[in-house]
């Protein structure tokens, strides 16, 4: 019944994984509405059931692994350039203008003009 080994093993844990992350950096989403917050957690987990069965446990978490560095580099490298704790998002009017530029131009352009604007500012 209390298998490592079984699927349930797996949504148990990925699943407590997304709780915890969402304990912790939940703040930084309340701007979203709760349908995409609870649709992103069944994705993660479906995703990670599909990973699992094609690719095996082992590669599955570290594939979620090296997805959870990189988005975590990328959110403290991103808002520290802004002059944005990563951590409590203060100062919070930095944070909600940054949150107003993504809805304005989308994520992919604010990022875009985050790292060309650090590229000239070393040049």
């Amino acid at each position: 019944m209390w298998a490592l080994d079984s699927r349930w093993f797996d949504v148990a844990a990925f699943t407590t994984l997304c709780v915890v992350l969402t304990v912790v950096f939940g703040r930084f989403e309340r701007h979203k509405p709760m349908w995409r917050r609870v649709g992103k957690i069944v994705v993660l987990v479906a995703m990670a059931l599909i990973l699992v069965a094609a690719l095996g446990r082992t590669w599955a978490y570290a594939i979620f692994g090296l997805l959870l560095l990189a988005g975590t580099g990328l959110h403290f490298v991103v808002l520290s350039k802004l002059g944005i704790n990563g951590f409590t998002g203060e100062p919070r009017d930095k944070f909600e203008a940054l949150l107003a530029e993504i809805e304005r131009h989308g994520e992919r352009r604010t990022l875009l003009r985050v790292a060309t604007s650090r590229r000239r500012s070393s040049i």
